[in-house]
């Protein structure tokens, strides 16, 4: 059994609660997450005011902006413009600089162990609430780092590549592919007019496995298990 990390932070006497068994966000014991609505975290939870939030551990920006947004917490207005909101769906949005990957350089907790994430999520949290960091220019626009480095290809499904997800950014460089991660396994695209085939493969996998995957836009989250693993040759 995987261990259950939990920590707490406090801002203008709001608490922010990150917790390694909460996928989204969690108010008032009601989860909000994104799945194969295509509705994203920051709209189902606009106009909810709170003052605790309980949040995925991770530093991605699709909960940490909504969580302090439902905390009345201030931070750089760049994270509520929409193309940057809606990169949690499009991520061709990292075909080019932004600012947004600038911060992902510095703060992403993709690939880390959740042990060895809250260090890692308190600066993220200390960064978007300094005011220091509330001018226009609070970062440079960068491409992802992660870009640049090599992937790692493990193999084919069905004609379609397996790659490594810890080496470099093969669900943004490849067309369609099979991403096997730490923790889950993701079949995806960038590109939305594959959508359907991503679904397509992502039910037979799920057909001959037993277990279906969990659907958002462009993608399929299987969690990792020894008969995916199986299934896919890994």
């Amino acid at each position: 059994m995987n261990k259950i990390i939990r920590f707490e932070i406090f801002i203008n006497n709001k608490k922010l609660i990150f917790d390694s068994t909460v996928h989204g966000l969690k108010i008032d014991e009601k989860m909000y997450d994104s799945g194969d609505d295509g509705i994203l975290v920051y709209d189902k939870t606009a106009g909810i005011l709170s003052n605790e939030v309980i949040c995925q551990l991770s530093s991605n920006t699709s909960t940490l902006i909504p969580a302090l947004k439902i905390l009345g917490i201030s931070y750089n207005s760049y994270f509520d413009r929409r193309k940057v909101v809606e990169s949690q769906n499009n991520i061709s949005f990292y075909w080019d600089r932004s600012r947004l990957a600038a911060f992902y350089n510095r703060y992403s907790t993709d690939g880390i162990d959740v042990e060895k994430r809250e260090s890692i999520v308190r600066s993220a949290i200390d960064f978007l609430t300094n005011p220091k960091n509330m001018k226009e220019e609070f970062l440079p626009q960068e491409r992802l780092e992660r870009l640049s480095q090599e992937c790692k290809l493990l193999g084919f499904y069905e004609g379609f590549p397996i790659f490594d997800a810890e080496f470099g950014m093969p669900q943004l460089l490849s067309r369609f592919g099979i991403h096997i991660g730490n923790e889950s396994i993701l079949v995806s695209t960038p590109i939305d007019n594959y959508q359907e085939d991503v679904f397509l493969l992502a039910e037979k996998i799920g057909e001959k496995i037993g277990m279906y995957g969990f659907r958002k836009k462009n993608r399929v989250r299987f969690e990792k298990t020894p008969k995916i693993l199986k299934e896919l040759g890994i």
